[in-house]
């Protein structure tokens, strides 16, 4: 976040005190950055669909039908998925997602607008 927050406000408000090379090789460098932390919170995003479609799949499957070994089988499968399966990291406390990413690129646009406000007063 911080490193989204300093890149943003370079390209914004520090731009004129840039060269035009190191401005192209800081928003290459800031476009990479966001690109790749849209793809995994993005895939945590998918891996969570596809959890909740294999949900449902299982349950509506008919699977009590089936005999006992297939039976014991689809119940831990549907053990397994019925909670969700997003990126976690720190034990749980920073869950990847889109709404996640959004939060992340609000508060670094709310960073370069209060430090650019900052500057402004000065």
């Amino acid at each position: 976040m911080t490193l989204i927050s300093l890149c943003v406000y370079q390209l914004v408000a520090a731009s004129s005190e840039l060269s035009p090379m190191r401005y192209i090789k800081l928003l290459a460098s800031f476009v990479g950055i966001m690109c790749e932390f849209y793809l995994i919170c993005n895939s945590s995003e998918e891996a969570d669909d596809c959890n909740m479609l294999l949900a449902n799949a299982v349950k509506y499957s008919s699977w009590e039908k089936c005999n006992y070994r297939t039976r014991r089988d689809l119940r831990m499968m549907l053990r397994r998925v019925q909670c969700p399966n997003h990126l976690r990291f720190n034990q749980g406390l920073v869950v990847l997602s889109r709404v996640y990413f959004l939060k992340i690129v609000k508060v670094a646009y709310s960073f370069v607008n209060f430090m650019s406000s900052q500057a402004a007063m000065k």
